[in-house]
């Protein structure tokens, strides 16, 4: 006999020798009026697997919680965004999802400066950062001489981070239009690039610094990011205004320039360097730009048969640069070219070649993959390209003077 017949057999036995009276006991308990309650032994057993399962169930309340916990901890001391505030003084404010502050860090001697001896920790978001700009025009590194202030959010949700720094755009917008001060806001999300993190580290600014610094090389290509590390928010964003301006960056305001000489002095003084009266300028162009980190008013005119370029120190006057050539070569001088080779250069070829390298950052023993002798507008030129870290460089130099007279750069992708 096998063992599932065995059993059944034993089950059928047990049932015929257990009465069925349960509902004779109830009938005799109801008669009487009494009351019972009765427990089955499938009762019993229900209650033993209760008793078993009550340390399990214990647990199980114990690790949801934990788990619930801990989410509510990642939730108030994990960094989600960090927004950094840059006018000279730099500084990071790294906050969690609920915009509560974890940590303010200065990145520069101005930035702790203004931070002093506040304590922002658990701070809303709103409040520190009035209390930054508070101190930033109470320590005068926001004035009428500087009105400009760069806003920037770098935070692990896109889109939660435009809405908060449209937010923050427009609440230091309103600190900033006063009776007595209109200040500039600059306002961006920061995107994430291994090369914005590279330069961040190499020149100890803010990436938002990095990526506004890297907007203004895109409408001008012919300087560097070195050159322009060191200037102010204030400078960065006049450099924009005299441009097309910056798609990555929203700008409400106007940069002031009330520390500078302004267009019309700066063209006297180009004049005067030049010998030129003003009646005898045929036509001038004028804006300004910086100089080796030095903001200038790039002055350009001509007068009579010569062309005149003369870089002019915004703040005070000075004569930066000063060039002076013919407007027009007459048809009866020799060609520049003499057996493939330029004549009447300063400026050699390996010289050229140096200048053009030395603007590329890491690039001093990368390959030119074009480099020829040109002649424009009546100036001796050399023009070549340079391809590194997959970019390509366009460039074009005087032959006289060494001067960068045409620079660009793009991806190899684009």
């Amino acid at each position: 006999m096998t063992d599932q017949k065995l059993n059944d057999k034993i089950r059928r036995a047990f049932e015929k020798a257990t009465p069925d009276v349960l509902n004779a006991l109830l009938s005799e308990c109801n008669k009487k009026g009494q009351e019972i309650t009765m427990t089955t032994t499938r009762t019993k057993e229900k209650n033993r697997w209760i008793g078993k399962l009550a340390p399990l169930a214990a647990c199980l309340c114990l690790f949801v919680g934990a788990g619930f916990g801990v989410a509510a901890y990642r939730v108030n001391h994990t960094v989600d965004a960090t927004v950094s505030l840059d006018v000279n003084p730099s500084i990071e404010i790294q906050v969690n999802r609920k915009e509560r502050v974890l940590d303010v860090v200065p990145l520069n001697e101005d930035g702790e400066v203004i931070i002093g001896t506040m304590d922002f920790s658990g701070s809303d978001l709103n409040v520190t950062v009035n209390a930054l700009i508070g101190s930033m025009l109470q320590n005068g590194y926001l004035n009428d001489r500087a009105n400009s202030i760069l806003i920037s959010v770098d935070g692990s949700n896109r889109t939660r981070g435009a809405a908060l720094q449209g937010r923050l755009s427009e609440e230091v917008n309103k600190l900033l239009q006063t009776d007595g001060f209109n200040g500039a806001v600059l306002s961006q999300t920061v995107a994430q690039s291994e090369e914005l993190e590279t330069l961040a580290a190499e020149y100890n600014i803010t990436r938002g610094r990095a990526q506004l610094i890297q907007e203004v090389l895109r409408e001008r290509p012919l300087h560097t990011f070195e050159e322009l590390a060191p200037l102010s928010i204030n400078e960065l964003n006049l450099l924009l205004s005299d441009t097309a301006g910056a798609a990555q960056v929203e700008i409400v305001g106007t940069a002031s320039d009330k520390g500078y000489i302004g267009e019309e002095k700066a063209l006297t003084a180009a004049l005067e360097r030049a010998g030129v009266s003003a009646d005898a300028v045929a036509y001038y162009e004028i804006g300004l730009d910086t100089e080796r980190g030095v903001m200038v008013y790039d002055v350009e005119f001509t007068a009579g048969d010569y062309e005149y370029e003369c870089d002019v120190n915004a703040a005070n006057g000075e004569i930066v640069k000063f060039e002076k050539e013919r407007a027009d070569r007459p048809a009866s001088v020799t060609s520049p070219y003499a057996g493939g080779a330029l004549t009447g250069g300063s400026i050699s070829e390996t010289d050229a070649k140096a200048l053009a390298l030395a603007r590329v950052p890491g690039a001093t023993d990368a390959d030119i993959v074009k480099f020829e002798q040109d002649y424009d507008d009546g100036r001796l030129i050399y023009e070549g390209k340079i391809i590194f870290d997959n970019r390509e460089y366009e460039f074009e130099i005087d032959a006289a003077t060494g001067a960068v007279l045409d620079w660009d750069s793009e991806s190899v992708y684009d």
